[in-house]
């Protein structure tokens, strides 16, 4: 309850009054919480104040979060594939992702995604996706 009281106050402030980390990791908990609708809402007012503070990487990162919830919020597994595949393109250019549960710490970006992949056992292009992101990468 309280969670969603701070979240509704943060998209209503204007971006240079909540700092960036804050409400990325306020739309990581609204993703975590399965809040997808309320978390794409947060997701673009931290990017919006990662602009303002010229943190080109932390957006980077937020970018690949919110690519995360926009694929968990697809229901056709088609295009949920092909949204996995970009999601690991992105992530191909980090190294380091905040993780997707509290308390959101910097972790090694492919290991943040092989858990979150294993958050819903069972789909096939999940598994696959797994045993690729664990794949030593391409330079």
């Amino acid at each position: 309850m309280l969670d969603r009281l701070v979240h509704r106050v943060l998209l209503g402030w204007p971006a240079r009054f909540a700092p960036g980390e804050n409400v990325h990791h306020r739309a990581l908990a609204a993703m975590a919480a399965g809040r997808l609708a309320e978390a794409e809402g947060l997701f673009e007012r931290a990017a919006e104040r990662y602009r303002r503070e010229l943190r080109v990487e932390a957006l980077a990162r937020l970018r690949v979060h919110q690519m995360m919830a926009r694929a968990r919020a697809l229901a056709d597994p088609a295009r949920e594939a092909e949204a996995m595949l970009e999601i690991v393109r992105a992530l191909n250019r980090l190294d380091r992702l905040e993780s997707t549960s509290g308390p959101f710490e910097l972790c090694d970006a492919r290991e943040v995604l092989a858990r979150w992949l294993a958050e819903r056992p069972g789909d096939a292009a999940r598994g696959a996706m797994t045993v690729e992101a664990r794949e030593p990468l391409a330079a």
